[in-house]
């Protein structure tokens, strides 16, 4: 909806101008605006009339983790301020404009086979919250917003927009249906009062999506259309969607990783599993490298000598796989009888014997290798990661093929 007068939203550096309502909920609007330079963004705004205390802190819980993200299947909040009109002030944040979300994406239609990658990224954000202790409890089609430059699937309104549980349990209280369709992906605990609300909502409302992007249909009660039904190579999801679907919390798939372990089983390469950075506290692709001795390498920063011991030191300890390396580095040269195998290293340190005038010609060889140290280093860390992925990928296959020949024989073997 164009708006008759540019409503002027300003933050510390930027003064944003927007022209055009592009989305309307429950707690707010959103506003296609552009900044100083002609770029478009999108700005949410608090609604202020409806600003209660804990819309208010449901917001800030939202833009701050948002502002913190790194992951490319969450929407990431660039800036953000508090909008004043007459006497009333609210808080607004700004993100990229996306101009699609996967409701218009499944209105176009979707082919089966493109079906689990674009689920996939759907996984990969929602898991990467719940990996931070964040729970959605508003996932649904509108919520995932569509980059098409990038063909790219994202999260978004984490924890207010368009989604506010008094409403949801007043719909179903009053058993108003037009207000119970704003709220079809609830899961059934989130239809009552006083219930204990967790991931296990998000996977429920994720089932909710999976079968729906096949059969176009969002499935309840016990006939609802199965993805058997229109697309026969993907039966097998049938019974991964009833595990997402289970009414009680107890009986559901706990969490993301399960669910992923269950497609990558039917070999669904494209499926990535994810963790926490040791390093940074970001959620990563579990063949990611965050090595800290990948990251800064070690190098030599100092040394000591006293009687005939010389001991070089590192800006950091090494570990044991950095010392395999040192011994494997491949072709080097040396000081005649003072090559990696004569030293010792622990901690921080390496120590050799040497005399005084072999003190110089040993650093510079040890200078010269630490280059080839450190790739074979990361070479190894690399490999064991993508090794040890690949062992986990084929034990899954392995289970699920098992799991495959036991139902064939219990459904055709006859008493």
């Amino acid at each position: 909806m164009t708006l008759k007068k540019p409503i002027i939203f300003e933050t510390t550096f930027t003064t944003y101008t927007a022209t055009e309502i592009i989305g309307e909920g429950g707690s707010g609007k959103i506003y296609k605006v552009t900044d100083e330079s002609g770029k478009i963004w999108a700005v949410k705004l608090l609604d202020s009339a409806k600003a209660t205390k804990e819309k208010v802190r449901r917001f800030k819980n939202e833009l701050m983790f948002c502002l913190k993200n790194q992951h490319p299947n969450i929407v990431t909040v660039i800036d953000h301020g508090v909008f004043k009109d007459s006497s009333k002030s609210s808080p607004f944040y700004v993100t990229p404009l996306y101009f699609g979300s996967l409701r218009s994406l499944t209105n176009s239609g979707i082919s089966p086979d493109k079906v689990l990658p674009y689920f996939s990224k759907i996984m990969d954000g929602v898991e990467a919250a719940h990996l931070k202790k964040v729970v959605h409890r508003d996932i649904k089609p509108e919520n995932i917003l569509y980059d098409k430059d990038k063909d790219n699937l994202l999260i978004a309104d984490f924890g207010i927009a368009q989604f506010e549980e008094d409403d949801l349990y007043t719909a179903v209280e009053t058993k108003n249906s037009a207000r119970l369709a704003n709220f079809q992906y609830a899961a059934p605990e989130q239809r009552g009062r006083d219930q204990e609300v967790d991931q296990r909502a998000d996977i429920y409302a994720l089932g909710l999506i999976m079968n729906e992007l096949f059969t176009g249909e969002v499935p309840y009660g016990t006939g609802y259309k199965t993805i058997s039904s229109v697309a026969p190579d993907y039966k097998y999801l049938d019974d991964l969607v009833a595990e997402m679907l289970r009414q009680s919390p107890n009986d559901r798939l706990p969490n993301i990783e399960q669910v992923k372990q269950q497609l990558i089983g039917h070999k669904n390469n494209f499926v990535t599993r994810q963790r926490i950075s040791e390093l940074e506290n970001t959620v990563i692709p579990v063949t990611e490298i965050d090595d800290p001795l990948i990251v800064d390498p070690p190098r030599l920063i100092n040394f000591d000598w006293n009687n005939g011991t010389l001991t070089l030191i590192f800006q950091r300890n090494i570990n044991q796989l950095w010392r395999w390396a040192f011994l494997n580095m491949g072709s080097h040269s040396s000081l005649a009888g003072k090559g990696p195998e004569q030293f010792s290293l622990s901690g921080d340190k390496a120590t050799i014997a040497a005399e005084e005038n072999q003190v110089q010609p040993i650093i510079n060889f040890f200078k010269n290798w630490i280059p080839n140290i450190n790739q074979v280093y990361k070479l190894k860390v690399q490999q064991e990661k993508e090794d040890s992925e690949n062992e986990q990928r084929k034990l899954l296959e392995l289970q699920t093929k098992g799991q495959q020949a036991r139902q064939r024989i219990l459904t055709n073997v006859k008493i």
